[in-house]
């Protein structure tokens, strides 16, 4: 309870002196440079789907081939609190399922949490932020061994107007083993009208932009999340019996993004998984997968 405090403080401390896991930086900032005035969209929906192709599990030995598919809906709705301040409230769902190998790790883990926090909005664009995911996080056991409530907040700085951008802040989990605080950071630069230079986690893009309906990127994406895995004392070795842990994917890549609307867009990938990992780590034991090739397919709205 004491270490989940201190990284309280240390993440507010952040917000007053100045999103992986747990919330989408690139969708916030990729029209940023836009002066023009915009409406606020106060609905938002995104879905993504994605297959990572079977790849040998291991530690100290293969475990067989395993593949990852991983599915993601969420909703939220902003509600106007003064000014430029939004009051942002929604619902998340995240979930993994894996083919089954020799390894003693889940088939599947989920999260399903609610979304509070606080946009400062620039138009239609999120100039700082504050959120909060209260929820579980779990393989099937939704109880209060698996409640987080990770916390995420961010600013963009202008560095030069309508070209260079600075984006700052700082995520928490206080059910992550590795790292309860991350901080982030980042540039995003805006050359011309056509090109678009996202340098921030978990997304780094590069983006060129031929028409206002296709946009085509290259770039990486890290994806994951911190779980309780279930009780099972026949588990070997015993100390994963209701263990932490940490999954995550590393990917390159590039796509094709279609805008029908300036409301919705769909984005088309694939490239190559780099590694994928499963890391208990305060139980000191890590499972990894070797590389593999990867599709993907998004969805958003904005309303």
């Amino acid at each position: 309870m004491k270490n989940a405090t201190r990284s309280l403080f240390l993440i507010l401390f952040c917000v007053v002196i100045s999103r992986a896991w747990g919330v989408s930086i690139r969708g916030e900032v990729e029209s940023i440079a836009e002066e023009k005035p915009e409406a606020v969209s106060h609905d938002i929906i995104e879905l993504e789907s994605s297959y990572v192709f079977g790849s040998d599990l291991h530690r100290s030995g293969s475990f067989g081939d395993q593949d990852a598919i991983q599915n993601s809906f969420s909703y939220s709705h902003r509600i106007l609190l003064q000014g430029h301040l939004y009051l942002h409230l929604g619902i998340d769902y995240n979930r993994f399922d894996f083919s089954t190998t020799g390894a003693p790790v889940p088939d599947h883990l989920q999260s399903v949490a609610g979304v509070i926090g606080v946009d400062y909005m620039h138009n239609n664009d999120v100039g700082a932020f504050i959120q909060v995911k209260p929820g579980f996080y779990t393989v099937d056991k939704f109880d209060s061994s698996s409640f987080d409530a990770p916390i995420t907040l961010g600013r963009i700085f202008v560095l030069q107007p309508d070209q260079v951008y600075l984006f700052v802040g700082a995520n928490a989990s206080f059910l992550r083993g590795k790292w309860p605080v991350i901080p982030l950071a980042g540039l995003i630069w805006e050359p011309n009208d056509k090109w678009k230079i996202l340098g921030i986690l978990p997304e780094p893009r590069v983006i060129y932009s031929p028409n206002d309906k296709f946009d085509f990127w290259a770039g990486g994406e890290l994806i994951g999340g911190s779980f309780r895995t279930d009780r099972n004392s026949a588990i070997v070795p015993a100390k994963l019996n209701g263990a932490e842990v940490d999954y995550s994917e590393y990917r390159v890549g590039g796509g094709l993004i279609y805008s029908p609307c300036n409301n919705v867009s769909i984005d088309l990938g694939g490239g190559y998984a780099i590694r994928r990992e499963f890391d208990f780590h305060r139980a000191n034991i890590r499972y990894k997968a070797d590389g593999a090739p990867y599709l993907r397919i998004e969805f958003k709205a904005k309303f």
